[in-house]
């Protein structure tokens, strides 16, 4: 049953008040990987499944809104996900050691870098099973904002 909304109009505000909110989003990608514990000794890791969860603090605009979520899309798209997703990551980040704190630190660095002027990373979490992953913030990243 559809119900005729034409009768709408625009409100007189369109922002409640002036305030900032947090824009959460998820995301998945595999790929192989050996990961070093000591010089000598190593683990590898072969079509391994992370989950990434990502918090962006944005303010709130003028019609109501935050960062639009495709703005986010776009970032890990195009500058993460290429270098993650079914990757050898030794290969395709930068020189380290390619754990899960490493990694979640990278990928920090790669929103952090391109969102909008005004939005920030607010919290970050990157699970290499479905019980064990690290979780960053902007206290544990030492953000000063």
């Amino acid at each position: 049953m559809n119900k005729d909304l034409s009768h709408i109009q625009p409100p007189t505000h369109f922002k409640y008040k002036e305030s900032q909110t947090i824009l959460k989003q998820s995301y998945e990608f595999k790929c192989d990987n050996r990961i070093y514990f000591s010089e000598s000794a190593h683990q590898d890791l072969f079509d391994h499944s992370y989950r990434l969860y990502v918090d962006v603090l944005s303010p709130i605009g003028k019609f109501g809104l935050g960062l639009d979520f495709n703005e986010v899309d776009a970032i890990y798209n195009q500058f993460i996900k290429p270098k993650v997703d079914h990757q050898i990551l030794n290969e395709t980040l930068p020189d380290m050691n390619t754990t899960a704190e490493n990694i979640a630190m990278w990928i920090w660095d790669e929103f952090e870098q391109h969102l909008p002027e005004n939005h920030h990373m607010y919290e970050l979490q990157l699970f290499e099973t479905d019980r064990h992953g690290v979780s960053l913030n902007q206290d544990t990243m030492n953000i000063k904002k």
